[in-house]
């Protein structure tokens, strides 16, 4: 991606004249190398966004509110993995443009219209979350099915009024042969670059650094909250089993294995703090990643005139396009609900299978586990051991002995039958 400014185009040209170049080898081998990733992230983008719009289309019920922004930010990757990214690799070929400049016109403003859609969207996510945990009691009064339609729309009205300023002369939009791109000539127009870099990621990342942190912070006191039970004495411990409490905290109570190992208790702590800050950090640092070298990289060459390396250029541009591979992961996977129907839809054929097993070796819970290990080596990696054994394994006491009772009564009436 090249930045340099048209040689006389002016400031308030659309389409400017440039510098073609002339290709060096090193600019040939990063021609090649960036086509490689582009591809491979164009494939991976496809795949991922694909299924879990597929799990959205197979369980409607899952479109609440929140996921119908998720909806929303996947369709804005799905388009920009369709009709960017392979003109994105058509434009990398060495020496080769092959469509008009109108057409290179055209590229960008739609390459900046999904990747701005994403970037709005991710605010409303993030101010969502915010208001879902830190007033989950006024949160479906504020937002509700309409206001949430509402603002999917103005995700791409606003996108919109961001990046079609180039098509009627605010900024100018050419073909650089020497980087092998389409891109906006930030010299051209240091207003738009500098509106351009505040709207698309200095304003976004403190929005969202600011709902992350403050939902982190409220995650860590209704934590502290709900451990400190194992800590008690034991008098106090069956007091406070026995009052009626949320779901996580009867589930924490419920194990005896807690309750009797302080230690064990200090690692759930830890690994919960562990967990949300790896959800924060994921989110967060994919989207510095991918949008911040491309605002920072167009502030810089908006006030300079600097040459920039085939190599930076293309790191720039493999990186803006790879939050397409992350959202589907951060926004969807990491979801629960997602997930389960997620997996479902890719070892739907595995389960039948599983099924089958165990119809052949019984239904107690020794049966299924014995049926997991005669899975083929690829469900195993697939679809992991604890996706097999969800459920069937118990904590509870009374539960196993409950299990127990039934596993005698079956070998007493087997003994009998014989």
């Amino acid at each position: 991606m090249s930045h340099s400014s048209p040689a006389g185009g002016g400031h308030n040209s659309s389409i400017g004249t440039w510098d073609p170049g002339t290709l060096s080898p090193s600019s040939t081998a990063t021609s090649v190398v960036k086509m490689t990733l582009i591809s491979a992230i164009m494939c991976t983008s496809l795949f991922g966004n694909v299924l879990v719009l597929l799990v959205f289309q197979r369980k409607p019920q899952l479109l609440h509110v929140a996921n119908r922004f998720v909806l929303n930010l996947l369709l804005a990757d799905l388009l920009q993995t369709v009709l960017v990214m392979p003109f994105a690799i058509a434009a990398a070929l060495p020496g080769v443009w092959p469509l008009d400049r109108r057409l290179c016109q055209a590229l960008v403003v739609l390459m900046h219209l999904f990747a701005f859609t994403g970037v709005n969207t991710i605010i409303v996510v993030s101010v969502d979350r915010y208001l879902a945990i830190i007033h989950p009691l006024s949160y479906p009064t504020r937002m509700t099915p309409h206001l949430g339609t509402n603002l999917i729309a103005a995700t791409w009205l606003v996108s919109a009024l961001q990046s079609t300023p180039p098509l009627y002369g605010w900024g100018a939009i050419g073909f650089d042969r020497r980087h092998g791109t389409c891109t906006v000539f930030w010299a051209s127009s240091q207003s738009y670059a500098a509106l351009l870099s505040t709207l698309s990621f200095w304003l976004p990342a403190t929005i969202m650094l600011a709902c992350y942190w403050m939902v982190f912070r409220a995650a860590r006191r209704q934590n502290a909250l709900v451990h400190p039970i194992h800590s008690a004495p034991p008098q106090d411990r069956h007091i406070a089993a026995a009052t009626p409490q949320g779901p996580d905290t009867q589930q924490l109570t419920a194990s005896p294995s807690l309750e009797g190992n302080p230690s064990r208790s200090r690692n759930r702590r830890f690994q919960y703090h562990c967990k949300a800050a790896r959800v924060v950090f994921i989110i967060t640092g994919s989207y510095v990643m991918s949008m911040g070298p491309y605002s920072i990289l167009g502030s810089v060459l908006a006030h300079s005139h600097a040459s920039v390396p085939s190599w930076l250029a293309a790191l720039v541009l493999v990186l803006f396009f790879l939050q397409c591979c992350v959202h589907p992961y951060t926004y969807g996977y990491m979801h629960r609900s997602v997930r389960k129907e997620f997996t479902s839809l890719l070892c739907g054929p595995l389960i039948c299978i599983r099924d089958g097993q165990r119809s052949h070796r019984g239904s107690g819970p020794t049966d299924i586990r014995s049926g997991h290990l005669h899975l083929p080596g690829v469900a195993a990696r697939v679809c992991p051991q604890h996706i097999w054994e969800e459920g069937t394994v118990s904590s509870s006491p009374t539960e196993r002995r409950s299990k127990d009772s039934r596993k005698e009564t079956t070998s007493i009436s087997l003994i009998s039958e014989k």
